[in-house]
């Protein structure tokens, strides 16, 4: 697999949609944020279902999903986004997500700094995301990285739980 790029001592590698599935183990290790944003454990098919969560009509190659793996090739945790979504110089973060025992290190602004400089590197502008109400902790993260917030969405149902979001983004210089 190619690496994108490298943030600290882990490297973002391209998984093809095809392969999805292989980021089940790290869904499964995430237990604690399945349960706050769905309710429930991961589903035995969820990480090969991420693809088919985008939003409808984009371009193929707007969508990517990066593996965040150690330099021994373990799964630290992964990144899915859209890029020019939903206009041309917005990138959309859906996925951050790190593995219990890859947190509390630096890994996620190493991981968002190096992120960002490849988002500007392939004419991207700006990168918005959107926090869970509930998710206090992503919020402090989210603000100590520079996002400012921008509205309230929701509720929306995300597995058996109705979630209020609320988007933020960055501008990248």
């Amino acid at each position: 697999m190619a690496i994108v790029f490298q943030a600290g001592d882990l490297a973002a590698e391209a998984i093809p949609d095809a392969e999805a599935g292989s980021m089940q183990p790290l869904l499964e290790r995430c237990e604690d944020f399945l349960q706050l944003t769905y309710g429930r454990p991961a589903l035995p098919d969820q990480a090969r279902d991420i693809p088919s969560g985008r939003p409808p009509g984009l371009a193929p190659g707007q969508g990517h999903l990066l593996a965040l793996r150690t330099a021994d090739g373990g799964l630290a945790g992964m990144i899915e986004a859209l890029r020019d979504y939903p206009v041309p110089g917005d990138w959309y973060l859906g996925i951050l997500l790190l593995a219990p025992e890859a947190r509390g290190q630096g890994r996620g602004e190493a991981v968002v700094r190096a992120y960002e400089a490849h988002v500007r590197a392939h004419g991207g502008r700006r990168v918005r995301l959107a926090v869970l109400e509930q998710n206090t902790p992503a919020h402090r993260f989210w603000t100590r990285m520079g996002y400012l917030p921008e509205e309230w969405m929701g509720p929306k149902q995300q597995g058996l739980k109705f979630n209020r979001l609320l988007r933020m983004s960055r501008e990248l210089e």
